[in-house]
């Protein structure tokens, strides 16, 4: 027998029943209004938290305008903190045993943070060195109290961060998978998933360009601290209602929290208060993490957060250095962002044809077919969620496949747009007199750049959205919240090496070399999920697929 078709390799975590298994005087799934308003909610949740995440920038920016300094040392203290407490915030949410309660304390927590931190930043930027025009209300210069102040707003930063990730845990690896409906059903966990994701990406893509809009229209970069404060101000009684409205009617959600039994010697550590206690419960769990099923495809994706070849505020300033426009740019992210929002239609379907092929494909069933391992025996339930499985992992390669082979011809167009700009600058050194501007990007490489660009954010959250459904799935429930929190860790370790690696290479000649270094991640990611598939498995490929009247057995690898 292969190893691929061992029936361990589509084990689902025992206890996990309000994911799979329901019982028969329980409702499951979620009617068309739960959904409704479970939508909502997390439309609100999404927007205030990807708003803010713009906002911040640009109130850093018009605080310090002649430096970036601020800048960088706001994104590597913030980086540094979701290290460190976002698996505390996991287990927190773990241990809290009534869902309703838990959801409302991130909510009013991260809707406070950015409303007093609206009122210091509206403090810092009053001051008169930074209010243009006349205004009625200034404030007198004043470095110490600028910085004191930017201190409390960076406190209040990494305090909406942090409740803005609990939120997301409590929400997708708690309340969704909790109401998701048996696989094939309607508002099964996939489609939840690819809906949920579908409204962080358009809120990603919207809320941004509003807030850009506001300070334009109306001409104050205070106005637009206002705008949002306002905004989180006005949001909380829409997201709590349509919260409490979804947990009133649904009996899983009121059911309490099985919460995991505290260790006898972490009780006695944790009393203690001690440094040392609370390292090792830190590194406990990334021992945790690391102990799961899923934790390589896990850090697989993680590692695609230190490519810089996506849209942060680093690839922008590069691309505007070598001489695009920033209309160009504008256009080019709004594409690549209809390729993102089109993989949550996109990734349902492929999952189900993935999982309903490999099913298809079996002429007979023995000890070696895949699709006759079940979870549940002669249960058209259990081989439904079997093939849910396979269809994810498989999907999955082709994501993170498919960025990886359109993240290539990027690389190139870079390294040849980078070299063109490395002529006209010699050039430009040799006749000045001659050469006075700067030379317009080749128009083919830059076709190429940004139409792959686009493609691989595609594969992108295709690999995001699968990983997601595998670690909800295969992790047992006792551990999703803890396993989501050290997961956001590890993301953000790898969102600081990106950050670093940024500031250690900081001319544009040297971005071509961070470019590289990207695809490498890539490559590194694209190997590390490629094994784990294998080794789930047993291949990678169907190769009677391609020779016809081939058997698997004989040509699997």
């Amino acid at each position: 027998m292969m190893d691929s078709d061992r029936e361990d390799s589509f084990d689902l975590p025992n206890g996990d029943n309000d994911v799979l298994l329901v019982e028969d005087d329980v409702p499951s799934g979620l009617t068309r209004a739960q959904a409704l308003n479970l939508y909502v909610s997390h439309a609100f949740s999404t927007w205030n938290a990807r708003g803010y995440e713009f906002a911040a920038i640009l109130f850093t920016a018009a605080a310090y305008p002649d430096t970036l300094v601020a800048a960088a040392l706001r994104m590597i203290i913030v980086y540094f903190a979701m290290i460190l407490f976002s698996g505390s915030v996991g287990r927190w949410v773990e241990h809290s045993p009534n869902r309703l309660r838990t959801l409302l304390s991130t909510i009013i927590c991260n809707r406070s943070s950015v409303i007093l931190g609206s009122f210091v930043w509206l403090f810092i930027l009053s001051q008169e060195d930074l209010v243009e025009g006349h205004a009625a209300f200034v404030l007198p210069r004043n470095t110490i109290l600028k910085g004191v102040g930017f201190a409390i707003a960076l406190t209040f930063g990494i305090i909406e961060r942090l409740s803005s990730s609990g939120n997301l845990i409590s929400m997708e690896r708690d309340w969704v998978v909790a109401v998701a409906a048996p696989a094939g059903r309607p508002y099964d966990l996939t489609h939840l998933n690819a809906a949920m994701r579908r409204i962080d990406l358009v809120c990603k893509l919207i809320s941004p360009i509003l807030i850009s809009v506001v300070i334009s229209a109306l001409g104050s970069i205070r106005l637009g601290v206002v705008f949002t404060g306002l905004t989180s101000l006005i949001s909380i009684p829409i997201e709590v209602f349509s919260a409490k409205r979804v947990w009133n009617s649904s009996v899983l959600l009121q059911a309490p929290r099985a919460v995991p039994p505290p260790q006898p010697a972490a009780t006695s550590q944790i009393g203690s208060r001690s440094w040392i206690a609370r390292g090792r419960q830190y590194f406990h769990g990334f021992e945790m993490y690391f102990n799961t099923s899923v934790w390589v495809p896990s850090v697989a994706l993680a590692s695609l957060h230190f490519n810089m070849l996506t849209w942060r505020a680093t690839f922008v300033t590069y691309l505007i250095n070598v001489g695009y426009s920033l209309n160009t740019i504008t256009i080019a992210r709004a594409v690549g962002s209809l390729f993102e929002i089109s993989s949550t239609v996109i990734t349902p379907r492929g999952i189900e044809y993935m999982g309903r092929a490999h099913h298809h494909a079996s002429l007979s069933v023995d000890d070696n077919d895949e699709a006759g391992v079940g979870l549940i025996a002669d249960s058209q339930e259990g081989n439904r969620d079997v093939q849910t499985v396979i269809g994810l992992q498989r999907f999955g390669l082709w994501g993170v496949s498919w960025q990886t082979i359109n993240t290539i011809p990027v690389v190139l167009a870079l390294w040849a747009i980078s070299a063109q700009r490395d002529e006209t600058e010699s050039l430009s050194a040799l006749a000045p007199r001659l050469i006075t501007e700067q030379a317009a990007p080749n128009v083919g490489w830059s076709i190429i750049l940004f139409s792959f660009l686009a493609c691989s954010r595609l594969g992108v959250w295709v690999f995001d959205l699968t990983t997601q459904q595998l670690t909800q799935t295969l992790v047992p429930q006792h551990q999703r919240s803890s396993f989501a929190g050290t997961e956001n860790s590890v993301v953000n370790i790898f969102e600081l090496l990106g950050a670093g690696a940024a500031i250690a290479f900081p001319r544009t000649e040297q971005y071509r070399w961070l470019a590289l270094a990207s695809l490498v991640s890539v490559v590194i990611g694209w190997i590390m999920y490629a094994v784990w598939v294998r080794r789930r498995r047993g291949h990678l490929v169907h190769w009677e697929k391609l020779t016809q009247g081939m058997c698997v057995s004989e040509r699997s690898w």
